[in-house]
């Protein structure tokens, strides 16, 4: 039954009014939408003004914006002004459609309003300046002076003057601040300041002021030898702790581990050095070290639910699941496993970076768990959303009602889902490749090439898996048992789904298929994202669909043209053109119209060296070149492999070496252990704290 029809049958109920207007208004019916809310609100009038009907005017009013219509709605709210109770909703309206219709004075003056309303709104100060018609830095750094003097202990005014201002001004200003905020001990100082770092000179000013002050500091207890009062021990300490994370930025660990160090022998007792000191850590790519320093900081406030969440993610990066488990077994509900409360608490950072760790460790079973229990969440929240339509409805909480409709239908692409999506369609791929042939999720081939105690392991695993088995099938008998009368029985009708085995999940006849339910959300909910066409172009190869391969690879060089794996599919595709054929008819003069404009001279080899001249500097961009010529001319891998092992790696980020070792352990390029090795190598003297790089004789490092 439609809304129309609903509204047909109580048309003297305001919920069906209101529910044509809105179908009307998702469908993009403006003027019909707005016909609908006018002709119920005269059956308001001469009603007492309340939130509910002031609600619907400023929803009418919204209305009236995304259709265009920005006079019209600036008349609405003026006129209804007396009738609106939500006054910073109507400013903010009033505000920006005085600015759309080109009348900046008079937006100015609501925004300077708002901004009086709340001085620390950054929003209403970009506006305010916007208003003003000043695009210039230095107009733009008057009038936020203007409006620091008229709240002084505002924040966000003098931030944005910070971002406007260079040279000496900057360096007055910036000095000032810095005082201030240190000797008031702002623990997240370094990320208000953050944003300023792009600009080379300003980091620099910054960096040469703080050294100034740990100097002084030192020396005389004065940020300057000038000053006149001494500061507090507390001041030396935070400035030691910005100087850690300056250099931490810089990917400078030597320096940054010396001042952090120099921070914890100051004051052993406070815990944000110890922080600081694990992420340092983890920049440098030792997670082991970085758990102990996080482990350090946590035991040191067990009530603290931010640092225990911190800890138990570290541990998930160092692959330490059982540990993270019971970290978070204190905040969990006592007398059920932590897994499971955590998993029935929606706590999808967990699942995401289990999926992580066990895709690793190519435990193929439970990263497949883990995602499809990320998807059964999103699943919920999307069923959970029913329950505010009729709250919507009655309330007349309109315009938040639009928005969760809005987020519902892009709720997919959120960055939870985003990962689990990548690691089950990963791992779907990768069991279409090497299909299974043990029942613990083993490929073919996997388990004769396990060494003695590798094999134990497995058997010990086996038998834990099977006894988990056999405990959940008991506590299903129990739960089902009629007699049991502390268990809460299901309503009538209901179906419970049954609980997701990874075992069974990995066992999958069709692993493209199921890839598919995780592909085709990505696709229509996150295509701005380069890495939903990289997997879309893997999945799409396997199954021979030329069609969806082109217009992947095309997503891709739209959406980030310097990607690195657009090398490689490119050549994928001119090669699966040119030895499977075209089909015939229509398609085929599609193919060859999208394969002219992708490779306007049909030459391959011609397109990659022109793309190695644009991106080849790139670590990531010169591996996916050498594995594209090797893919072209498969007798040149070894030459492709030396120019791989002999390309300086210096001045690339940890991240970059990792993922070529990545790839290479996967087999691209087919390297000898020796060659793997001597890459190893090569990292290692660059990064020698990343675990990732060690030696052999190293690598079992027994977590603190």
């Amino acid at each position: 039954m439609t809304r129309h029809q609903l509204l047909m049958l109580r048309a003297n109920q305001r919920a069906g009014w209101v529910g044509y207007a809105i179908a009307l208004h998702t469908l993009g019916e403006y003027e019909n939408a707005l016909n609908v809310l006018q002709t119920f609100r005269k059956t308001q009038e001469g009603k007492p003004a309340d939130y509910e009907f002031s609600e619907l005017l400023l929803y009418e009013a919204s209305i009236m914006v995304e259709a265009g219509k920005f006079k019209e709605a600036l008349s609405h709210i003026y006129s209804h002004r007396d009738s609106i109770l939500d006054i910073q909703s109507w400013l903010e309206m009033a505000g920006d459609l005085h600015a759309r219709i080109g009348e900046h004075e008079d937006s100015a003056e609501v925004f300077e309003t708002l901004y009086h309303r709340n001085p620390e709104n950054a929003s209403y100060i970009e506006s305010y300046v916007r208003a003003h018609g000043h695009y210039n830095d230095e107009d733009s750094l008057k009038l936020c002076q203007k409006l620091q003097k008229l709240h002084p202990r505002a924040e966000a005014p003098f931030n944005y003057a910070l971002k406007l201002s260079t040279g000496s001004t900057f360096r007055t200003l910036v000095d000032g601040y810095l005082q201030r905020q240190l000797r008031k001990g702002v623990p997240p100082l370094f990320n208000i300041l953050k944003h300023l770092f792009q600009d080379k000179n300003k980091l620099e000013t910054i960096k040469e002021l703080m050294h100034g002050y740990y100097t002084s500091l030192e020396e005389h207890k004065k940020f300057t030898p000038e000053s006149e009062d001494e500061e507090f021990p507390t001041s030396y300490l935070h400035v030691m702790i910005f100087l850690a994370q300056l250099y931490d930025y810089e990917r400078n660990t030597t320096k940054a581990l010396y001042y952090i160090d120099r921070a914890m022998q100051h004051t052993p007792t406070y815990i944000d050095p110890y922080m600081v000191k694990s992420k340092i850590y983890k920049h440098a790519g030792d997670m082991v070290e970085a758990v102990h320093w996080v482990d350090e900081a946590r035991t040191m406030d067990l009530a603290d639910r931010y640092l225990n969440c911190k800890a138990a993610k570290y541990m998930l990066r160092a692959g330490m699941v059982d540990k993270a488990e019971e970290a978070c077994a204190l905040f969990t509900r006592e007398g059920q496993p932590a897994v499971d409360n955590l998993n029935e608490m929606q706590c999808m950072w967990f699942l995401t970076e289990s999926a992580r760790i066990y895709f690793k460790n190519q435990d193929w079973a439970n990263v497949l768990q883990k995602c499809h229990e990320v998807e059964k969440h999103f699943v919920d929240i999307v069923e959970d959303q029913f329950d505010f339509h009729p709250y919507s409805m009655r309330k007349m909480t309109l315009r938040a009602y639009i928005g969760l409709l809005r987020l519902e239908d892009s709720i997919r692409g959120h960055q939870f889902f985003n990962k689990a999506a990548d690691y089950a369609i990963r791992t779907y791929l990768h069991l279409h490749d090497k299909p299974l042939a043990d029942s613990n999720g083993l490929g073919n081939g996997e388990i004769d090439e396990m060494t003695e105690k590798e094999k134990k392991k497995l058997e010990s695993k086996k038998k834990r898996a099977a006894k988990k088995k056999q405990q959940q099938k008991n506590e299903a008998s129990v739960n089902n048992n009629p007699g049991n009368k502390d268990k809460k029985q299901q309503p009538d009708g209901e179906i419970v789904p049954p609980p997701i085995v990874g075992i069974e999940l990995v066992k999958t006849e069709a692993p493209l298929d199921d890839a598919m339910k995780f592909l085709d959300p990505l696709r229509a909910l996150s295509p701005q994202c380069p890495n939903t066409h990289k997997l879309a172009f893997q999945v799409f190869h396997r199954q021979g669909k030329l069609l969806l391969m082109i217009q992947s690879v095309k997503r891709a060089l739209k959406t980030c043209a310097r990607a690195p794996e657009i090398s490689l599919h490119m050549t994928q595709l001119y090669q699966y053109v040119k030895t499977k054929g075209t089909p015939s008819g229509i398609i085929a003069e599609i193919v060859q119209t999208e394969m002219s404009e992708l490779l306007p001279q049909n030459d391959i080899r011609e397109w990659l060296n022109v793309r190695e001249s644009l991106t080849g500097a790139n670590l990531k961009n010169f591996f996916m070149l050498r594995c594209a010529h090797a893919h072209l001319t498969p007798e040149s891998t070894p030459d492709q492999l030396q120019s791989v092992l002999d390309f300086p790696c210096d001045g690339f980020s940890l991240e970059s070496c990792e993922y070529v070792l990545d790839h290479l352990n996967s087999g691209m390029l087919n390297p000898t252990p020796q060659d793997i090795a001597t890459y190893t190598a090569t990292c290692h003297a660059l990064f020698p704290l990343a675990t990732a790089f060690r030696p052999p004789k190293t690598e079992e490092t027994v977590p603190r």
